[in-house]
Parts: structure tokens; C-alpha cells; sequence
């Protein structure tokens, strides 16, 4: 069997490379359209039976579905481009919160040696022997005890100290904030932090999200406060 030389000039060559390479011109569609959907019930027409034809209602009724299929999938087609362009929006508009200080529903605390640090809680409901437990990397450092506090919002101040007395040194540090209710059951409670955003991102649900100095991440709506 003679072999075809390959050359720049070959045309047939080249065509016949074309057309292998490009699947996609001779691959069938998956998906049947309403054009194809009506062209199938034209032909089902002309090939009944006459004696026992198809009951013309279920023709409509399927024309319809069909109609109907179509139009939600354009409507599912434009509401996926809306929200990614809204996510895009809320993205840019939060960009803005870069290097800005904030006040945010968080546990992660940034200290500084050598200076007090106050911490924001806020209470649903009054509880008793409430505890503020300030940890680092190997364990709590101090506990503050604040005995029974009413509902709402209360700021104890840490003075940067050990339990032995020692200033600690300046990073991040953990806040676990608890009490007990009228029923003696244990209940955690929110603290609000100062911070720094240091990025903003969409997380895995769609949601904007800001990362902060502690490298935490927190949604937008954890931000309480903004300060220049």
C-alpha cells in the first residue's frame, strides 16, 4: 500500500487531519429541541394507524412540557448568570474593607504585649458564673471570672497577664466564653473582637467571606463595626 507524503502543500492530508481532530461537527446532538420534539410527532402522525389514531390531547399536553421544559431551562441559564454576576458585585464593593480596622462575632483575638486588651460580649440571656478563658497555642494563659451578668452586652478587660502574673507575649490568642443559665445548663457566649481585614474571598457556598489579621475567616455579616 503506497504512503501519502506529508508536506505543507498536501491538502488532502491536511483535510483528512481536520476532519479527525474535530469530533465535534460530526457528533450527534445529546439533546433533543422543540423543533426536533415537533418534527417526531409529525412523523408519528403520518405513520398511525388509522384505524385506532392517537388521541390529540396528549399531542398538546406534551407540546406544552415540552415548551415548559425549555423556558425553565433558559430561566435556570439567566438566574445562574445573575448571581454570579451579584457575587462578582458584592465582591468588588467588599473590597473596599481591605486594611480597614473592624469589629467582628469572632473567638480569635489579636494582643500586644505590654497593654490591655478589652473583650465585647453579648449576652441572650442572663447567666451566671460567667468565665472568660484566654488561651494560646499550648493551652489557657488566664481565666477572668465575672460571677452572674444580665443579658446584653458586657466588657471585661484583660490586663495582658498570666495566672502567675507575667505579661504575655504580643500574637493571637483564642477567647472561650461561657455560663450557666437558669437551668444550670452550660451556654457559650459571642464575643466581638477588633480586627483587620487583610482579604476578601467567595467560600464554597457562595457566601463573601473577609479574612482577617488572625487568619481567621469570617462571613460579612460577622462584621459588626468598620473604623478607618
Amino acid at each position: 500500500m503506497a504512503t501519502l507524503p506529508i508536506s505543507s502543500d498536501n491538502t488532502d492530508y491536511m483535510q483528512a487531519m481536520q476532519q479527525a481532530g474535530n469530533t465535534n461537527k460530526a457528533a450527534p446532538k445529546d439533546e433533543l429541541g422543540q423543533a426536533d420534539f415537533l418534527r417526531l410527532l409529525t412523523t408519528q402522525l403520518q405513520n398511525q394507524d388509522p384505524n385506532k389514531p392517537m388521541d390529540p390531547t396528549n399531542f398538546v399536553t406534551d407540546l406544552t412540557q415540552m415548551s415548559q421544559l425549555e423556558s425553565t431551562n433558559k430561566m435556570n441559564s439567566s438566574m445562574q448568570a445573575m448571581t454570579a454576576g451579584l457575587q462578582s458585585m458584592q465582591v468588588m464593593q467588599s473590597a473596599s474593607l481591605i486594611g480597614k480596622n473592624v469589629q467582628v462575632n469572632a473567638d480569635q483575638m489579636t494582643h500586644t504585649q505590654g497593654e490591655p486588651s478589652q473583650i465585647r460580649m453579648e449576652l441572650d440571656q442572663p447567666l451566671k458564673d460567667v468565665t472568660v478563658v484566654i488561651s494560646d497555642e499550648s493551652g489557657p494563659v488566664r481565666e477572668i471570672f465575672m460571677d452572674d451578668l444580665n443579658a446584653g452586652e458586657a466588657n471585661p478587660i484583660w490586663d495582658g497577664n498570666d495566672e502567675a502574673g507575667n505579661p504575655v507575649a504580643s500574637g493571637e490568642y483564642k477567647l472561650t466564653v461561657y455560663g450557666m443559665d437558669d437551668k444550670d445548663e452550660l451556654q457559650s457566649i459571642d464575643t466581638v473582637v477588633p480586627s483587620q481585614v487583610n482579604s476578601i474571598a467567595i467560600g464554597d457556598d457562595g457566601a463573601v467571606t473577609a479574612t482577617l489579621a488572625t487568619g481567621e475567616r469570617v462571613k460579612m455579616e460577622k462584621i459588626r463595626e468598620i473604623s478607618a
